[in-house]
């Protein structure tokens, strides 16, 4: 099962600059959101395939017609915090204003509440009972912000919040230490490890029942801009085989099956 998910942000929010880069300044960047993600929902449409956005506050502040295009096309949509700050570098009440501003924006756009979440960067730790303990009392059911290293557990996974429960679905690192299904490494790792670590079975012969997939618009933008906002690593690992990003993708979501976490959700109490 590849669940199949998009951060929607544009290519200047990162959160490791947070801490030197004040947010005021995005409107008067270049976006380059929109026509990213056009590129994604016509690869969608090609496919025939559903997928979760988790959209940025800010995104949905300043480009509200695309949110309401992700959403006309039954894709569902999930909140990925408004100013995209690590979540753990964040006071309780400055996480909860953030991820308030963040569904309001969103439910003024669609009308329906959100109830799954991202933090940026998967930067909680199942620990953090005090984020999540704030999702659940502001409506969030679903979670998928933390990291995992290998799959020894059994997924999803239900997160104590309080009184609630959230259901989380981790991201997995590989044995090697790092995650592969989207984003940088998703780009910058040699075919012959994807083709590795997507096959559908493993060495043991066991089937693999779950895999996180995660993109962003600008993994599939040849046009990144260059900026001395970012180091020279990041920008070269935001141009890096940006190229060649979608039509990988397209081959794994043409051979295996994929659904949306919403999907995943209704297999999984299906299953218990």
């Amino acid at each position: 099962m590849n669940i199949l998910t998009f951060d929607i942000e544009d290519w200047f929010h990162t959160h490791e600059n947070r801490k030197f880069l004040s947010g005021h300044i995005w409107k008067d960047l270049p976006s380059r959101v929109e026509d990213n993600t056009e590129r994604i929902l016509d690869m969608l449409d090609e496919l025939g395939l559903k997928a979760t956005f988790f959209i940025l506050g800010w995104v949905a502040e300043y480009h509200p017609k695309l949110v309401e295009r992700i959403h006309s096309k039954g894709h569902e949509i999930a909140a990925h915090s408004h100013w995209h700050h690590n979540a753990r570098l964040l006071s309780p009440g400055d996480f909860e204003k953030d991820l308030v501003k963040c569904l309001e924006h969103l439910k003024d756009i669609t009308g329906i509440p959100v109830t799954a979440y991202r933090a940026p960067g998967y930067s909680l730790k199942i620990k953090d009972n005090w984020a999540f303990e704030i999702l659940a009392a502001n409506g969030i059911t679903v979670d998928s912000s933390v990291q995992l290293w290998n799959n020894r557990v059994s997924l999803p996974m239900i997160i104590e919040a309080g009184d609630s429960q959230i259901l989380e679905f981790p991201l997995i690192k590989s044995s090697f230490g790092f995650p592969y299904s989207g984003g940088g490494y998703f780009r910058a790792m040699p075919q012959v490890f994807l083709n590795h670590f997507f096959k559908e079975t493993d060495n043991g012969g066991s089937r693999e029942h779950y895999r996180l997939l995660y993109f962003h618009p600008r993994d599939f933008d040849p046009e990144n801009p260059y900026t001395n906002l970012f180091s020279a690593f990041r920008n070269m690992l935001n141009k890096y085989n940006t190229d060649a990003c979608m039509s990988r993708l397209k081959i794994i979501l043409s051979n295996q099956n994929s659904c949306t976490i919403g999907e995943a959700v209704i297999r999984y109490t299906n299953a218990k």
